[in-house]
């Protein structure tokens, strides 16, 4: 951040040396009396002085470069700002979009769900999904291991697990004998690119609305808010409700500033 605020100022020094060394070397040697030599170096510098004042203008203009993490705009560095319940809510709508019915079971310590997918004219699901937000940039097995126990509750041959980060070489391996579909954060974004535009926008929407960074309290289901260990000093994410609820986020990749 602070290298793109300071890119301006740096332009328009630059282009008023250049008129400068330049102009004034000209202006000096072009005259043949002292008082016009003097006047005409003057006019240098107030040309390159107005040509700086100008290019500042055209600058500010501007305004400063395009953060990557633009919310107006799809990008992985957007998907892994999502919390953790905007996340589950993008990939529901997401399937939502291609045609799928969703049922939906709370289960487990960080309030994910077991998303059940229904496919037109069923009666019941035939897949499980599960997300995994911005808490985890790189799933491990035990995410997949979790999904397949989910599976066998639910009684449905296959199951999906979404991640806005990546997966590790072993949590693939397992993947594939068991029927569970991977789907990290760029494949998301491919496939979000693959639909129609107005669904691709109306997904957009949905997860930037309001305060999609903030992460929700899994136990109490309203936005957490940044904290400070007394003992080591770390930031960390709390609920609102403490001390009678004490579920906090450590170590999350948004964690608080």
């Amino acid at each position: 951040m602070r290298e793109r605020l300071g890119s301006g100022p740096r332009i328009v020094r630059a282009l008023f040396a250049a008129i400068l060394a330049l102009g004034v070397p000209i202006a000096i040697a072009l005259p043949t009396d002292l008082n016009g030599k003097v006047y005409a170096s003057g006019a240098v510098v107030l040309i390159a002085a107005a040509a700086a004042i100008l290019a500042a203008a055209l600058v500010r203009r501007q305004g400063p470069a395009a953060d990557p993490s633009d919310a107006g705009r799809w990008s992985l560095e957007l998907l892994r700002r999502l919390e953790w319940r905007r996340f589950e809510e993008l990939c529901t709508a997401y399937y939502e979009a291609l045609g799928f019915t969703t049922t939906q079971a709370r289960s487990g310590t960080d309030g994910g769900a077991d998303i059940g997918l229904v496919a037109g004219g069923a009666d019941k699901p035939s897949s499980v999904l599960q997300c995994k937000g911005w808490s985890v940039h790189t799933v491990g097995i035990k995410p997949v291991r979790e999904l397949r126990a989910a599976m066998a509750v639910a009684g449905v041959p296959q199951g999906v697990l979404l991640a806005c980060g990546t997966f590790t070489s072993e949590a693939k391996e397992f993947s594939r004998g068991e029927n569970i579909e991977l789907i990290d954060g760029g494949e998301l974004l491919r496939k979000i690119g693959a639909l129609a535009p107005e669904h691709g926008q109306a997904l957009l929407k949905l997860a930037t609305a309001g305060d999609f960074s903030t992460p929700t309290c899994p136990a109490c289901g309203i936005k957490m808010t940044a904290r400070t260990s007394s003992t080591e000093g770390r930031k960390f994410w709390g609920c609102l409700n403490y001390p009678r609820c004490k579920r906090t986020f450590f170590g999350a990749s948004n964690a608080p500033a």
